[in-house]
């Protein structure tokens, strides 16, 4: 057969569009689901967004999850409130680690609407979302109330629906626990962690359990129970910026917002040990405010904790009242924040000598309703008491506290104030023995701290008598000397005349002559002679030495405490 080549016929116009158009279409492919959501949000619609969220949930969670947390993270206050499931999913994101190591269930939309649970876990997501909006506006109280709620909701719930629950529940737990301690009910919040954690660890959740497990730690640490405190540092997964073992194993640089807690109690612990120097360490390795907000009194209270052993109280006196005057007044009064300033406000203002603000800073303290506010309160006001010779009514205020209602840090408080009062007294004997029990105590949980309530003579005096050796004897001899030397250079029989004060008050504010003289309106000559004299009563020479004297001596240019 002659071959012949093909016939091609014609192809009609409409025919020819719709085959371009097709061609066109091939050649753009759809968007993809997170496009869609990012159109959306760029767009304001929201309704799309959460539509498409939900529908793609367990996809996007492989395969977008920066983009789909920077969404979700973008979601509008009033999508958070009508349906606080998102709230609850906000929090799994930003927890949620990178690798692909994905909970069961955790938030999976698609899988998990038809369970046996789906009405409970809308309930406890919605319970969940409350909590943290109201601890969010410092309503301490109603976060702890409403956790409570969902505490007993779980507790109420079937062995059929917990077993859908039981991988959600860490996460959750942790949120629940968080707004029973700033709610200042710290034996609530002790157990609901400790559950979370085991759910944790259950479910392979390394960031809730390093959660669950540093609040545990920090919880101890404040109780004075360091050893348990260690423990629970230790129970943390080592997987995270290599574990807690010591600062010098956590090679990952500045923590997160699940590692803050445990970096607040190793410092902590670290303080009661007089370790300054590890203690600065974990220090630095909290992430600040911007990545853990809510802790933002916590690590105030650690901190001036720190200044006050070896540093500058005054200095961090002055970054707390800035911290507090930056925050809403709702934020600063109550719970566990409240707590954490007042005794931060306490010990800076014992360091300093500022006898009426430490009343007053103790009054405030008093005022609280928690634990961890009348324990506080009872350790200032016995020392106080002790300091000023008053043995009579520290004894009676010591004997008024019931066994059961004394934590590891009262007991070993009270031991160290018993055994002053006996000293002071002449029973040698009873001293000795009260020191010895004390140090007994002190060994077992390195709680170091409390020997510095005695002075060096007392201190070596109890050594010698009662036969007790401590290893951190050379530590503390150099703290001691250090406060010594501060106490030394106290001058608190000097008066100041008004205009000395205010020449004062601008030294410290490292302002020089001719600023001052512009700022009081007058010559720099009389602000001159105004030097000499306030140098001359001071006993220095130049304006460095009296900003020393003034940093240590405050009561010198404030009538009124800090």
């Amino acid at each position: 057969m002659p071959h012949t080549a093909p016939v091609r016929l014609p192809i009609p116009a409409d025919a020819a569009h719709e085959r371009d158009q097709r061609d066109s279409q091939q050649v753009v492919p759809a968007p993809t689901p997170i496009e869609r959501i990012v159109a959306a949000q760029a767009r304001g619609d929201w309704d799309a967004v959460t539509q498409l969220l939900e529908q793609h949930w367990s996809s996007l969670l492989r395969t977008s999850r920066a983009a789909m947390r920077e969404v979700v993270n973008a979601l509008p206050d009033a999508v958070l409130e009508a349906k606080s499931r998102w709230a609850a999913a906000r929090q799994y994101l930003n927890f949620a680690p990178d690798d692909g190591r994905v909970r069961p269930a955790r938030f999976d939309f698609e899988a998990a609407q038809p369970n046996d649970a789906g009405e409970l876990i809308d309930d406890l997501a919605q319970y969940t979302g409350q909590t943290a909006h109201e601890r969010g506006q410092g309503h301490f109280q109603s976060a702890a109330t409403i956790a409570e709620t969902a505490i007993e909701a779980v507790n109420q719930a079937s062995s059929a629906e917990m077993k859908t629950l039981r991988p959600l529940l860490p996460g959750l737990r942790i949120q629940w626990a968080t707004s029973l301690l700033f709610a200042g009910d710290i034996r609530a919040a002790l157990t609901e962690f400790e559950v979370a954690y085991a759910d944790a660890v259950a479910f392979d959740s390394d960031r809730m359990a390093t959660a669950a497990a540093g609040s545990i730690a920090l919880i101890h640490s404040l109780t004075g129970d360091l050893v348990l405190a260690r423990s629970w540092l230790r129970r943390q997964p080592t997987a995270l910026n290599g574990g807690f073992e010591g600062p010098g194993e956590f090679d990952g640089g500045p923590g997160d917002a699940v590692t803050v807690m445990g970096a607040l109690a190793a410092a902590n612990i670290a303080i009661d040990e007089l370790n300054v120097e590890e203690a600065r360490a974990w220090l630095a390795k909290d992430p600040g405010d911007e990545v853990a907000p809510e802790q933002w009194a916590l690590r105030l209270g650690v901190a001036s904790r720190m200044e006050v052993l070896s540093g500058d109280p005054l200095a961090q006196s002055l970054r707390n009242r800035a911290a507090v005057r930056a925050r809403p007044a709702h934020l600063v009064a109550d719970g566990l924040n409240g707590w954490a300033l007042s005794f931060s406000d306490v010990g800076i203002r014992i360091a300093l000598r500022d006898v009426r603000g430490a009343t007053e800073a103790i009054a405030a303290l008093d005022a609280g309703d928690s634990e961890l506010h009348r324990q506080a309160a009872l350790i200032a006001r016995i020392w106080r008491l002790v300091r000023a010779g008053e043995h009579v009514q520290a004894v009676a205020v010591m004997e008024s506290v019931p066994t059961d209602e004394r934590s590891l840090r009262v007991g070993m408080e009270l031991l160290a104030a018993a055994t002053i009062i006996h000293l002071s007294a002449g029973a040698k004997a009873r001293a000795a023995e009260l020191f010895r029990t004390l140090t007994t105590m002190v060994a077992e949980q390195g709680f170091n701290g409390v020997l510095m309530r005695f002075s060096d003579e007392d201190y070596e005096a109890l050594c010698a008598s009662s036969g007790v050796r401590l290893k951190v004897r050379e530590a503390r001899r150099a703290l001691v000397g250090e406060l010594h030397t501060t106490a030394q250079a106290a001058v608190s029989d000097i008066r100041l005349t008004e205009r000395e004060r205010v020449v004062l008050r601008h030294l410290l504010q490292a302002r020089k002559l001719n600023d001052i003289a512009a700022i009081e309106h007058v010559s720099p000559n009389t602000i001159k002679s105004q030097l000499r004299t306030l140098f001359k009563k001071l006993g220095v020479s130049s304006r460095d030495d009296a900003i020393k004297v003034g940093r240590r001596n405050p009561g010198l240019w404030s009538d009124v405490g800090l």
